[in-house]
């Protein structure tokens, strides 16, 4: 499925309040949807995404170009995983691992992919 395609489901399945968790995970729930998504850390500069709850306090911004980017591994060889991610943006999985995670179930969620142990397929 083209990128566009899978962007339109995401959006549609992925709204504010969506749990995001999986059952060995806690607070993951969006709290906001196509949210402007900036960080100097991350070098996001406006982009849209979401924001995710990941601990009782805390939250991890998702912008659509990672889940882009995250995609084109799950269309082009039918996985995502840790290796994936870490390779692609070391410092937020440096800074927060759980972002495998949430790109992941956000997937689950919006019907893309199924989880299997550490990984995500088609």
């Amino acid at each position: 499925m083209p990128w566009i395609h899978a962007q339109q489901k995401i959006l549609r399945k992925i709204t504010q309040g969506t749990d995001l968790n999986s059952s060995d995970t806690a607070y993951r729930t969006v709290l906001e949807v196509r949210a402007d998504i900036s960080s100097t850390r991350y070098e996001y500069k406006k982009e849209i995404g979401f924001i995710v709850r990941i601990g009782e306090n805390s939250s991890i911004k998702i912008p659509l170009t990672m889940l882009e980017t995250c995609y084109g591994a799950l269309s082009l060889h039918g996985n995502y995983d840790g290796k994936f991610f870490r390779n692609h943006y070391p410092l937020q999985a440096k800074d927060h691992p759980c972002h495998v995670h949430t790109v992941g179930q956000v997937f689950v969620v919006a019907g893309l992919a199924k989880r299997t142990g550490n990984s995500y397929r088609q």
